[in-house]
């Protein structure tokens, strides 16, 4: 059975079997309401996978077709003039070229490399607490970009600790009594 949303399991009497447990799944138009235009950003287009990700995890596999159709109506510009010289058939094969074309290419380890940097003497804590808070932003989604479902807690943990290590470990001085806030 497809991965469906707690929320939306529930039992459904089907014909010739009274008692059978199905998902019920929403319409393929409120699966779309999840769903913002893409127009080719590539700070966006993480969210756009994600939330078409979630659309088709909650409709009926029998209206992927469907789906996928008025997905690529949520397009425009660019991306839109693109996919119409592929011959994409499905989502994962659209989510793939999405990924390949709108996403930054850097790599976890250039991403891991990056928290080895140390505050400045002229940055302030609190500065250089946003610097290690985008960092760690960074290091997220290059680590989530092509890990496995079952792999995405570890990955979020570990990027946590290595927040922390690097902000510790870079401070410019072991005294943070006079910490800006």
């Amino acid at each position: 059975m497809p991965n469906v949303h707690p929320d939306l399991e529930a039992k459904v009497a089907s014909p010739g079997n009274d008692t059978a447990d199905m998902a019920e799944y929403i319409s393929v138009g409120e699966a779309l309401k999840l769903v913002a235009p893409f127009k080719g950003e590539k700070r966006g287009v993480l969210a756009f996978i994600a939330n078409v990700d979630t659309a088709f995890e909650v409709t009926d596999p029998r209206n992927e077709g469907t789906l996928f159709k008025f997905v690529l109506t949520r397009i425009s510009g660019e991306p839109r003039t693109a996919i119409a010289h592929r011959n994409l058939e499905n989502w994962e094969e659209l989510k793939e070229f999405l990924k390949n074309i709108y996403t930054e290419k850097r790599t976890l380890d250039y991403r891991a490399n990056q928290f080895s940097t140390k505050q400045s003497k002229s940055e302030s804590v609190s500065e250089w607490m946003q610097r290690v808070q985008k960092l760690g932003s960074k290091f997220i989604e290059a680590a989530l970009q092509d890990c496995k479902q079952d792999e995405r807690a570890g990955m979020l943990t570990l990027a946590d600790k290595l927040r922390n290590i690097c902000f510790v470990q870079g401070l410019y001085s072991d005294n943070t009594n006079n910490c800006e806030e």
